[in-house]
């Protein structure tokens, strides 16, 4: 007999009304940058929830990797979205590795994570780990700008 192989958890689409977690676990993105992909999650009558630590004064990353796991930690826990999607993509999601690895017991709710570049990190460690789906997809700082 054959095992089946893939994802055994899924994720709820998304309605209008639904709250979207936007973090920035690889590079910075300006204010502007943030604010257009608010706009943007806004004009798929969406409601965008923003956490604390998407920009600091980190000269590569959006914030230190600490702060940048709270966020990430704070999204996959958090219970009223069903979306976490990334600012950007770059170096720095993959230093966050170490922080996921100590989470002894992944949340209940499956979310979905979006972003692309160094984001793949983490879809790696969700899908492999936690058995939770990703998506490979543009990042909010670009499509805020029309890209």
């Amino acid at each position: 007999m054959r095992k089946k192989i893939g994802l055994k958890k899924r994720w709820n689409f998304l309605k209008e009304g639904d709250s979207v977690d936007i973090i920035a676990p690889g590079f910075l993105s300006t204010s502007n940058e943030i604010q257009l992909a608010v706009e943007f999650i806004k004009s798929w009558n969406l409601v965008p929830h923003v956490f604390e630590h998407v920009s600091g004064d980190h000269f590569l990353h959006s914030n230190t990797d600490a702060d940048r796991f709270k966020d990430l930690k704070k999204a996959l826990f958090h219970s009223k979205s069903k979306v976490i999607w990334c600012l950007r993509g770059g170096y720095g999601s993959v230093r966050l590795l170490p922080y996921l690895q100590k989470i002894k017991k992944p949340p209940q709710q499956v979310k979905l994570l979006i972003g692309i570049s160094d984001i793949s990190s983490l879809h790696i460690y969700l899908n492999q780990k936690w058995k939770w789906p990703s998506l490979h997809a543009s990042l909010l700082d670009r499509l805020g700008q029309g890209k």
